[in-house]
């Protein structure tokens, strides 16, 4: 997920040109919002159910999730997001919550002939609304959401409708394997179609022999339609209160393959989770960072 110099490449091209995408900002959704070095299809950290809807499952004896978190980009790079859950688990299992995702750039300058600025700033701006509910069904949660995008170049703004599923197990085995699968902005029903993205991952335990004394390995793969595809290897680490993350991303866009290193930290206190994640960028581009502070109540 994700190859960063897309970004200025999308910026850079008239709005005629992103006519075929229809809605405008898709570009500005392959940062990896919310996730502290993760697969995208797990997500569980702080359970944005943004690119796996299962993952905002409220788990068994709290009853509220909420979890925030913001994208911080270098000058160089212009970019800013930021993204909020709130769910809420029912007597039945079944939990249900709102998230919404933001993303822009900044310092777009209206140019003619010459480098000379001239006018405004020109806005490049998506946001994502999402309805979305979550139930465990034996050893795999199931999840849904119905999601609303809106997106705005310069005078082009346009929005469309999505629907996403995704399912998350628990863990099999004596290596207690999980695997995920997820689509993310499917629209089949809708006029003006996203590009879709469909999402996979599997992770297994190394070593330890409880959730707060372990280690993981795992790999995910995403593939968006027209925009790119991802290959991603991680491994996870926690001792009681702190887990760490590490792991590299190949992404292949636009006839280039780039490889990009990841560093996620975590630290869980009390049903709260804070996250700190950094991705290197191409094109010798600064890193980017990941904030993310998620909660679990009773």
């Amino acid at each position: 997920m994700r190859h960063l110099s897309l970004l200025l490449i999308a910026a850079a091209l008239p709005t005629s040109a992103l006519k075929a995408q229809l809605v405008p900002g898709r570009d500005l959704l392959s940062f990896p919002l919310g996730l502290t070095a993760e697969a995208p299809a797990f997500g569980t950290a702080s359970g944005f159910g943004l690119w796996n809807p299962a993952s905002i499952a409220v788990p068994e004896g709290s009853r509220i999730r909420l979890a925030v978190g913001t994208m911080s980009a270098p000058v160089d790079v212009a970019v800013s997001a930021q993204l909020g859950t709130v769910a809420l688990r029912w007597r039945d299992g079944t939990t249900v919550g709102v998230g919404i995702a933001s993303a822009s750039v900044a310092d777009l300058l209206r140019t003619d002939s010459d480098p000379q600025s001239i006018g405004d700033e020109i806005p490049y701006i998506t946001t994502l609304v999402s309805l979305i509910a979550a139930r465990p069904m034996g050893p795999v949660t199931l999840g849904a959401a119905m999601r609303v995008r809106s997106g705005r170049l310069d005078n082009e703004s346009s929005h469309a409708v999505s629907v996403d599923v995704g399912a998350i197990s628990r863990g099999f085995g004596s290596r207690d394997v999980r695997l995920a699968l997820s689509t993310f902005l499917a629209s089949p029903f809708s006029r003006a179609h996203e590009r879709a993205e469909l999402l996979a991952a599997v992770d297994a335990r190394l070593a330890g022999t409880d959730t707060l004394r372990t280690s993981r390995l795992g790999a995910s793969l995403s593939m968006a339609d027209g925009l790119h595809r991802e290959a991603y290897g991680f491994a996870t680490a926690r001792w009681g209160r702190l887990e760490g993350r590490v792991g590299a991303a190949s992404t292949f866009a636009y006839g280039h393959t780039n490889w990009r290193e990841r560093l996620g930290i975590a630290f869980h206190h009390r049903g709260y989770v804070i996250g700190v994640a950094r991705e290197e960028s191409t094109s010798s581009l600064s890193a980017t960072y990941q904030f993310t502070l998620g909660s679990v109540l009773k």
